[in-house]
């Protein structure tokens, strides 16, 4: 596959990890006048995450249909994507090197959160709304991942970089950490608009809410309002009725006693100690490198 035609590819790419604050920082970058970033929509996906350079994703589609993606932006403008698939390897392989061949000058931001909480909120998620989407949790942590070993897999950071350094030139990677864009978004955002070259002072204003761990939002909105949308009458009026105003309305919802059984459903069984300190063990290797070779801040990260 060539270059396609003419048109806008990104200029950055945010390529993970899942569960890790992608959504949000594409929410920040979204928020800024030079920035366009991509949403997939079209009869093959609808999401914020193209996944373009997975093979089992939408790499069929072309490259045509990716520069599509940012056919809204102005020749000002820098283009970005986030799609948390292209940090999963061995799972998803080849990743770096169809970038490297579509967008070699590409800059690349990986978002990094500590490794065993972010395995722990990937069993939840791919549960939850890829395996069994919308079910309650009956698998514990141990016995999923031995089946999905993605979840695990993909909190070995350095491993993940080194499918990147075979392409692509160190500097071309921002390496950013999660607790620090949950703690000072302002500065992360700073840091992340020098990386791009953004042009003028950029604050975070409103801050936005990570959704790192736990089920999904959306999950638990769908369960908890399910009763009222099976009710065309409630389900007209609902729609017909400001988002604030529906969103005020799950707020109460979701505190009332239902709301907090159905939320109490969805809670997964707990990690085990032994299978923590197991993988506390397995990623100190892939922390020393971050911090010896990249000069990665892994407080935290040992506990």
């Amino acid at each position: 596959m060539d270059q396609g035609s003419a048109g806008r590819l990104p200029d950055f790419i945010i390529i993970g990890s899942a569960k890790s604050g992608t959504t949000t920082l594409y929410e920040y970058l979204r928020r800024h006048s030079g920035v366009r970033m991509a949403v997939a929509e079209s009869a093959q996906v609808r999401s914020k995450e193209p996944n373009f350079f997975d093979p089992a994703k939408h790499w069929h589609l072309g490259v045509d249909w990716y520069r599509s993606l940012f056919s809204g932006a102005s020749p000002s403008q820098l283009c970005g994507e986030a799609s948390t698939n292209y940090t999963r390897w061995p799972q998803v392989q080849g990743v770096p090197e169809r970038i490297a061949r579509i967008v070699p000058d590409v800059r690349l931001i990986y978002l990094l959160r500590h490794p065993v909480e972010r395995a722990f909120s990937h069993y939840v998620h791919r549960y939850t709304r890829e395996v069994h989407p919308g079910r309650p949790i009956t698998v514990p942590f141990e016995e999923f991942v031995a089946e999905h070993p993605m979840c695990v897999d993909s909190s070995d950071y350095a491993a993940q970089i080194e499918q990147y350094l075979r392409f692509f030139d160190r500097s071309a990677l921002l390496l950013l950490k999660t607790e620090d864009l949950q703690a000072d978004p302002g500065r992360v955002l700073k840091r992340t608009a020098e990386f791009l070259g953004l042009q003028g002072e950029y604050e975070a204003e409103e801050p936005i809410v990570s959704n790192v761990g736990g089920v999904s939002e959306g999950v638990l909105r769908e369960r908890i309002t399910a009763p009222l949308r099976r009710n065309p009458l409630v389900r007209a009026l609902a729609m017909a009725l400001p988002r604030t105003w529906r969103d005020a309305a799950y707020g109460v919802l979701r505190r009332s006693r239902y709301g907090r059984a159905q939320r109490s459903r969805y809670l997964p069984p707990p990690m085990k100690p032994v299978t923590r300190e197991a993988l506390l063990a397995r990623y100190e290797e892939s922390n020393r490198i971050l911090r010896e070779e990249f000069g990665f801040d892994t407080s935290g990260w040992d506990t």
